[in-house]
């Protein structure tokens, strides 16, 4: 019997902060790990939507965002392009993330995300990320709506592990705090 699912399932808080809590794990076959990050924000879930599908300005509120932009939209799904800033000596990686949209019968969004590493022909400087995918679920509660945005990617050209691993948590308590911040300028 293995014993690799058992980590799958092992999330370890790593910051709990003004709100928001960020948990991380090891995946199964990979040295980088995956975040969860849980909050509530006084906004419904469709104005929560609303900001989410805006790519063109993921570099005002997104953490350590530094271009995006809205490739295709299709019904319920929209491409998007983000290169992601990464700290010195690295260059900064991007992706493009196939973003789907689908309402569950408990009334929750939940919007897909995966890398398409090949969308697009590589861009002079930055590094595309061999693998991204997670989700971000919107579900409806007394205060507005709470979102939960789970992730894991592999960043590629040999970052190590452990700087990888050191600093996950910071993106995802920066997204949602900057989510947070765009619905209060939203209203």
């Amino acid at each position: 019997m293995s014993h690799h699912t058992y980590s799958q399932d092992s999330w370890e808080i790593d910051k709990n902060k003004e709100g928001i809590k960020v948990y991380t794990r090891v995946e199964v076959g990979s040295d980088y790990k995956s975040f969860k990050a849980v909050t509530t924000v006084s906004a419904t879930k469709n104005e929560v939507l609303k900001v989410l599908k805006n790519a063109d300005e993921y570099s005002t509120w997104y953490g350590y965002t530094k271009t995006s932009k809205l490739l295709k939209l299709e019904k319920d799904v929209q491409y998007n392009y983000v290169e992601t800033i990464f700290p010195w000596p690295y260059r900064n990686r991007d992706m493009v993330y196939r973003m789907s949209i689908e309402v569950l019968t408990t009334g929750a969004i939940k919007i897909d995300l995966k890398g398409i590493p090949d969308y697009m022909q590589e861009k002079n400087g930055i590094v595309r990320m061999t693998e991204a995918e997670g989700y971000i679920l919107l579900q409806p509660v007394d205060s507005g709506t709470e979102v939960i945005y789970i992730f894991h990617s592999e960043p590629g050209d040999n970052v190590p592990p452990w700087l990888a691993n050191n600093s996950i948590a910071e993106l995802p308590f920066k997204t949602l705090s900057g989510l947070r911040e765009m619905l209060k300028e939203e209203k």
